[in-house]
């Protein structure tokens, strides 16, 4: 089994938190969303191994992250797959002049060798903004 972890360190404690998950690989995989600190659960989703290589998406939901700050995680297991490699993206969400950062996005795509080359296997993508409404 390969597994992934991803630290989201500039998300702040208070912050709310919307994601997605998306597959198109034939293996199944396990996705969970916690604090690390706390093994608080804040999202969990697993795709089957159905052995085809339709889209599979979970449309995420939104929620207050409460634990302390940058100790926000994301664990990609993959148990068919030796190694799992991923693409890392991230960016600010501010206004034009540069501050105040507002929020903070990220995107993660992974591959898994069970074919092609090309990390379209599985992705996930966050984005924690510090204020509600």
């Amino acid at each position: 089994m390969a597994t992934k972890t991803l630290k989201f360190i500039d998300i702040k404690s208070g912050w709310y938190i919307s994601y997605f998950f998306m597959t198109e690989a034939e293996y199944g995989y396990t996705v969970k969303i916690y604090d690390e600190d706390t093994k608080t659960l804040y999202a969990q989703w697993t795709k089957p191994d159905y052995g085809d290589s339709e889209i599979n998406k979970y449309d995420g939901k939104t929620f207050q992250y409460t634990g302390a700050d940058g100790k926000l995680v994301c664990t990609v297991e993959c148990p068919e797959s030796n190694h799992l490699d991923n693409s890392w993206s991230e960016g600010s969400i501010q206004p034009s002049s540069g501050t105040p950062i507002l929020g903070r996005t990220y995107c993660a795509a992974f591959e898994d060798f069970g074919g092609s080359i090309d990390y379209n296997d599985f992705f996930v993508c966050l984005v924690g903004w510090s204020h509600e409404g």
